[in-house]
C-alpha cells in the first residue's frame, strides 16, 4: 500500500468488513481531543505522528521481524555464515556495547569484553567480503586498532 498508517486506519473505520480494535478506536477518538493533561497529550501527539508513517515501513519492519529480508541483527547471525557481510555500528544506540571505545581501548573492562565478543560474531560471519561501517566518528586510537586488525583491508577514515 502506498498510503500511511492513518490511511489504513481510516479505511478500516469506513469498512463494514474490518474493525479497529477497541483500544485503537479509543486512542483515535482521544487523539483530536482538547484540554488533555500532559500525559494524554503526549499520547495524542504520538498517535498523530504514527498516522503519518508510510504503511510500507510497517510492512518492511514486519518482514524484518519475520526474517524475510537479507538483514539481521548482530545477535541474530550467531552461527550463520554469509558470502559478504556489511556490519553497521551505531555506538549511540546501545549502552551494553561500544565497539569504538573497545577498539580505542578506553572502555570499562566488562563492556569491552561484551563488545569484543559481539564484534567477533559480526565480523566472523563473512566467508569472502566484509565491510564495517561506523555511523559516528571513532574515538582517538580506534582507527589504529582497526588498521592492525584488518591489515589486509582498506580503512577509510
Amino acid at each position: 500500500m502506498a498510503g500511511t498508517v492513518g490511511d489504513v486506519m481510516d479505511l478500516m473505520t469506513e469498512s463494514p468488513l474490518l474493525a479497529l480494535p477497541g483500544k485503537v478506536r479509543e486512542r483515535e477518538r482521544r487523539r483530536t481531543a482538547t484540554d488533555l493533561d500532559e500525559r494524554r497529550q503526549r499520547h495524542a501527539d504520538f498517535a498523530n505522528r504514527l498516522r503519518d508513517v508510510p504503511y510500507s515501513e510497517v510492512i518492511a519492519v514486519t518482514q524484518f521481524i519475520d526474517e524475510l529480508t537479507p538483514f539481521s541483527t548482530q545477535h541474530g547471525v550467531k552461527g550463520d555464515e554469509f558470502e559478504n557481510v556489511v556490519v553497521v555500528i551505531d555506538d549511540s544506540a546501545w549502552t551494553m556495547y561500544n565497539i569504538g571505545k573497545m577498539l580505542a581501548g578506553i572502555d570499562k573492562p566488562d563492556r569491552t569484553q561484551r563488545s569484543r565478543n559481539l564484534f567477533y560474531v559480526c565480523c566472523s560471519r563473512a566467508r569472502r567480503g566484509l565491510a564495517v561501517v561506523f555511523t559516528h566518528d571513532l574515538p582517538d586510537g580506534a582507527e589504529t586498532t582497526a588498521r592492525n586488525w584488518f591489515a589486509s583491508g582498506t580503512i577509510h577514515p
